[in-house]
């Protein structure tokens, strides 16, 4: 009997889930287990979940994106009591599950980075190839990015697009930008797009690689604070995780592979200091990493989702 790929199997119109299969593998989940899913997005990593918990697992998801909990609330509606869905960021983890009064869970799951429909919505303004607002929030609260590029000084402009965005004319860009924002020539997205390709062709760049795609991960990063939240997260693991459980994250470039990365490694080593005599178990840290190189998605999954050729996934049990 063949096997449908669960990323095939919960997708849906709204957004279709990376490496399933493996998740549900990394996460162990069973029967009746509890577990987080901190960006609930389209629902389908939840909903496979969901499935792979039953008949009496439960599943709390967070999402600070309204439009993501009212499509996925609406798509698990079967699932009753089962699902718990919570406005959020997974950055504050701990907290909601404390204010849910919660025990430690099973297994904690985070898929960072923009949703699919979020990208393809244009009145988002996640999209530079399609001209919508200069907004790029996924939630419904904080300053947009018009808002933002209003306030913002050109020193941290610069320093946003090069940290963020490893865009090389960082400063010459950042003034182009400020310049013609307040020329009233920036408006939206493809405005800003069009400013990035006038300042940010670079020779030897890949044809592949529009010049606004780092500039906009880089205004997008600033925007919703994503690496604070996914430091956070990661941070909390010990905390929110139960003994014997498990976390996987999921990133999507450098920047959060890199975070994800080095805080699992040094939350599974001890910070006591060399020479103190200690026990076996003192030796190891508060975790053990279960993924010494990243879980990337198979070229079938490729074929049929190309957001997911950059996707690294990295999982944790915790001790």
């Amino acid at each position: 009997m063949s096997h449908t790929p669960k990323y095939k199997t919960y997708a849906t119109d709204y957004h279709v889930p990376i490496m399933v299969d493996e998740v549900l593998e990394l996460l162990a989940v069973k029967p009746g287990g509890v577990y987080v899913d901190g960006t609930l997005g389209g629902g389908g990593h939840t909903h496979a979940i969901l499935d792979a918990s039953g008949p009496d697992g439960r599943v709390i998801a967070i999402d600070r994106d309204p439009e993501a909990r009212a499509y996925a609330t609406e798509r698990l509606a079967d699932y009753g009591d089962r699902l718990t869905v919570v406005a959020g960021n997974y950055g504050d983890v701990e907290a909601i599950l404390e204010e849910l009064d919660e025990e430690p869970v099973d297994g904690l799951l985070v898929d960072a980075g923009i949703s699919s429909h979020q990208v393809d919505e244009a009145d988002r303004g996640f999209s530079f190839s399609k001209e919508g607002p200069l907004d790029m929030r996924m939630s419904d609260h904080g300053p947009t990015l018009a808002e933002w590029l209003d306030s913002v000084e050109e020193r941290d402009l610069t320093y946003i697009l090069k940290k963020f965005g490893e865009v090389k004319p960082a400063k010459r860009l950042a003034r182009a930008i400020l310049e013609d924002r307040k020329k009233g020539l920036i408006e939206t997205t493809t405005d800003l797009a069009r400013v990035c390709e006038s300042i940010n062709s670079q020779p030897g760049r890949p044809k592949k690689i529009h010049p606004a795609t780092l500039v906009f991960q880089a205004l997008r990063i600033a925007i919703n604070d994503e690496l604070d939240g996914l430091q956070a997260v990661v941070d909390a693991v010990p905390n929110v995780v139960k003994s014997g459980g498990r976390a996987a994250f999921i990133s999507f470039h450098s920047l959060e592979d890199r975070i994800v990365k080095q805080s699992l490694r040094e939350m599974s080593t001890s910070d006591i200091p060399h020479g103190v005599p200690v026990t076996e178990d003192q030796l190891h840290g508060d975790i053990d990493v279960l993924t010494r190189k990243p879980v990337m998605a198979s070229d079938e999954e490729i074929e049929f989702n190309p957001r997911a050729r950059s996707a690294k996934l990295r999982a944790a049990q915790v001790r």
